[in-house]
């Protein structure tokens, strides 16, 4: 039993090291992924001075690549980019907007609450398209802006993480005057809540 209790040990001390290796290579070096979720676009149009809103939601999908590195055994920076789309449409009195796709460039910083969780804040630049349908002409614009968030991610697998992540966009304001033939002006914001999968490599 003595020696059975040895091998073992020394089983466990060889093994350690490895272990522990593996644990210092999460979070660190490039991931791909996929990732769905709720996406709220708030639109408020200001038209002679009165205004209006609307708050269309819809699902989000999309997919990301990116980067990370540890820094100081606990913290993780690192940077992605995004591609995402929109279902439904936002329907006012005298024109339709419809959300078209976004691409997004962010930086992040994060928090190793254990070796395979963290916890992360995100900002960074995004553009998104918008295509206007009013009496039948159509006007499509791609906006420029910027979007913050803040997520969970955790590893699932050996090289596989699984995250949840909420964003907050700003996309300005547009002048519609020449569609609505009124002085009339749309601000652009945007709620997001998504999960997504990384295969990390």
């Amino acid at each position: 039993m003595f020696r059975i209790a040895m091998i073992a040990a020394t089983a466990a001390a060889l093994a350690a090291p490895a272990m522990a290796q593996d644990a210092d290579d999460r979070f660190d070096g490039p991931f791909i992924g996929g990732q769905l979720g709720w996406q709220l676009d708030r639109q408020t149009l200001t038209v002679d001075g009165a205004r209006a809103s609307n708050s269309p939601s819809g699902l989000s999908y999309g997919g990301q690549l990116g980067y990370d590195a540890r820094v100081g055994g606990k913290g993780v920076i690192g940077f992605e980019g995004s591609l995402t789309g929109r279902t439904g449409s936002t329907s006012f009195d005298d024109f339709d907007l419809r959300q078209g796709r976004t691409f997004t460039a962010t930086a992040r910083m994060g928090y190793l609450i254990t070796d395979s969780s963290l916890v992360y804040a995100r900002g960074g630049w995004a553009n998104a398209r918008f295509v206007v349908n009013a009496d039948g002409e159509t006007a499509a614009q791609n906006r420029q802006g910027f979007t913050i968030g803040a997520g969970y991610e955790r590893y699932v697998a050996d090289n596989i993480s699984a995250r949840i992540e909420y964003n907050y966009s700003d996309f300005g304001s547009d002048n519609l005057s020449a569609v609505l033939d009124a002085d009339s002006r749309l601000s652009f914001t945007r709620h997001a809540l998504t999960a997504g999968v990384n295969v990390r490599f």
